[in-house]
């Protein structure tokens, strides 16, 4: 009796060019997959190895959806999302023999669609949020795209020329799937809304580590060093992980660190990532409230030394406002790190007021500095959220758990 091959599986992302959650989620789902003996190959219109989680981008062997032509172009990320999304029914030819195709977010979702309906396959999509060209949040229209990578902002003016089109496109891509995930209840239920159609919530996860490698005697993460590249930074510091994105808001915590110190002099906020066209704003802002010294902005850092910065960490701070969700508290909580955030939007999701860490005032900075002193200031508090935390990543928010859902929604049409 021959073995029964295992299902292969094609899935389509917007592009790998920085390292957000986004991109995390859709290489973690390739990752537990092909734990679980799945053949799975990811493609986008755009990709850069250098830029978005190299080590996982090269394991995992992330393709573009066609060869490179306009790469020394203007535009270039802009002019392959609009050729990948004109050409996907072209392109059907070299997914014969997938089983299942998923769409993550747009165009990833119009992709799937045209080539599935070519191939009579069937599509599953996952959304992190709705198609944000279409529907942008209120911090993205105050903000635009331009810091963030310049292309977007050509393709949000380019949308809006043609938007009913696009609107028709979009829909029908999501509402035609076989099965919507979603990222959390708090995004589902929007998205819910938008598309009119059932969702499955499916939210994404963190890796949680065993207990004897957490710091979790009240004292550790308030005495000692922690050596990361050319820095040596003394704890106890305050950690922010997100992209330099003006719509990620870090002057919120930068503004708080002022009052902070007020009160414990001795703290510094840690801040590593690739420099973008809004570092320097935020390196201005902490000269022009004087506090530049206590703030270490640490460039592009490996993912061994990003895990080491979450794990001596006294306090993790979430600071974007209009969040879907956010994996920041989830990667922190899996170290035992508890975290501050806005009581708004998807942290009410991945942080437990008052048990896992605190969720402020929306967009009160006194009280979101108040919050912050509060741990800094217990020690045994600090140990106990943080364990909390470490408790909710491993029960509920866990990358097994996530996979779970991701395959049974699979199966269920193959």
């Amino acid at each position: 009796m021959t073995k029964k091959r295992k299902l292969k599986i094609a899935i389509f992302h917007c592009g790998f060019i920085y390292s957000g959650g986004g991109e995390r989620i859709v290489l973690e789902e390739a990752k537990g997959l092909k734990r679980r003996g799945y053949e799975v190959e990811i493609y986008a219109p755009t990709l850069d190895k250098k830029k978005c989680f190299s080590e996982l981008v090269s394991q995992l062997k992330v393709k573009s959806l066609f060869p490179s032509y306009v790469d020394k172009l203007p535009g270039r990320f802009a002019l392959r999302m609009v050729i990948g999304s004109l050409l996907a029914p072209i392109f059907s030819y070299k997914f014969r023999d997938c089983d299942v195709f998923i769409g993550a977010n747009q165009p990833g979702a119009w992709i799937a669609f045209c080539i599935s309906k070519v191939l009579r396959k069937p599509y599953i999509v996952y959304l992190n949020q709705p198609n944000r060209l279409l529907y942008p949040r209120p911090v993205d229209k105050k903000f635009g795209w331009f810091s963030t990578v310049r292309d977007y902002e050509f393709l949000y003016k380019l949308i809006q020329i043609i938007r009913p089109l696009i609107f028709i496109l979009d829909r029908i891509s999501i509402r035609r799937a076989k099965t919507l995930l979603v990222n959390g209840s708090y995004i589902g239920g929007v998205i819910e809304n938008v598309y009119a159609k059932e969702v499955v919530n499916a939210p994404a996860g963190s890796y949680f580590y065993p207990q004897k490698l957490l710091y979790l005697n009240p004292h550790t993460a308030y005495q000692g060093i922690v050596r990361v590249g050319d820095f040596v930074i003394k704890k106890p510091y305050v950690l922010i992980t997100n992209r330099h994105d003006p719509q990620k808001r870090f002057d919120y915590v930068i503004s708080a660190m002022k009052k902070v110190l007020r009160e414990y002099s001795k703290v510094s906020l840690v801040i590593p990532g690739p420099f973008t066209r809004h570092t320097k704003k935020l390196i201005d802002l902490t000269k022009k409230l004087g506090i530049e010294d206590k703030v270490l902005f640490l460039g592009k850092v490996s993912e061994n030394d990003l895990q080491k910065l979450y794990r001596h960490s006294a306090v993790y701070c979430y600071p974007s406002p209009e969040e879907d969700f956010g994996l920041g508290p989830l990667e922190a909580g899996g170290w035992g790190v508890p975290t501050i955030a806005w009581n708004h939007a998807g942290p009410t999701v991945t942080v437990h007021d008052g048990v896992t860490g605190f969720l402020a005032k929306p967009y009160d900075v006194s009280e979101y500095a108040k919050a912050i002193n509060k741990l800094l200031g217990d020690p045994f508090l600090r140990a106990k959220m943080g364990k909390a935390a470490w408790e909710r990543t491993k029960n509920v928010f866990s990358w097994k758990n996530h996979i779970d859902t991701l395959e049974k929604s699979i199966l269920q049409y193959t």
